[in-house]
């Protein structure tokens, strides 16, 4: 997993020359902004794009043979737990589709403070079914060696889930 390093900080870095631009034109003539909202918004950039790095770009070392796809609810769940070598694989791949979407749920919030959950959920599974479904046409392709999941969309909505309840709390506090 040494690919989680490499952070794709030149993308970040060209779109913010492009987006800056365009917003500052744009906010010039609403003659309004808030700077905590339009860091949030530079942050939101930097994360998404890292988020597709991440789930769409193929690892070092992957070779794209073939299309794996789960559509039984709990199964790689359930082969996750029972699995019997190195925990560290498991927890990773477990834990780090839930922590990886939390950022979801907490730009939601800070963006739009009044958002429902129900809205949040439905954005967190929209942008995870994207990444699933970019998924299987790239591998299918033979673009990419990566797999669809059904247990990924659960898992990444409850982390969205779970960044909404988070922020909530936080702003409560």
């Amino acid at each position: 997993m040494s690919y989680i390093n490499e952070i794709p900080i030149l993308l970040i870095i060209v779109s913010y020359i492009i987006y800056i631009p365009v917003r500052i034109l744009y906010l010039s003539k609403t003659g309004s902004y808030k700077l905590f909202k339009e860091i949030v918004y530079l942050l939101l950039i930097a994360y998404a794009e890292s988020l597709l790095y991440l789930t769409i770009f193929p690892s070092p070392g992957q070779t794209a043979d073939g299309v794996s796809i789960n559509l039984i609810p709990f199964e790689t769940i359930n082969r996750y737990i029972a699995f019997d070598g190195d925990v560290a694989i498991p927890m990773i791949n477990l834990v780090g589709n839930i922590v990886v979407f939390i950022p979801i749920g907490i730009f939601a919030v800070l963006l739009y403070s009044s958002i429902k959950l129900r809205h949040v959920i439905l954005i967190g599974f929209t942008c995870t079914l994207f990444i699933e479904f970019s998924q299987l046409i790239l591998s299918s392709l033979g673009l990419l060696a990566r797999s669809f999941d059904v247990d990924d969309l659960l898992l990444n909505t409850i982390g969205v889930v779970l960044g909404y309840i988070l922020i909530k709390l936080l702003i409560l506090l």
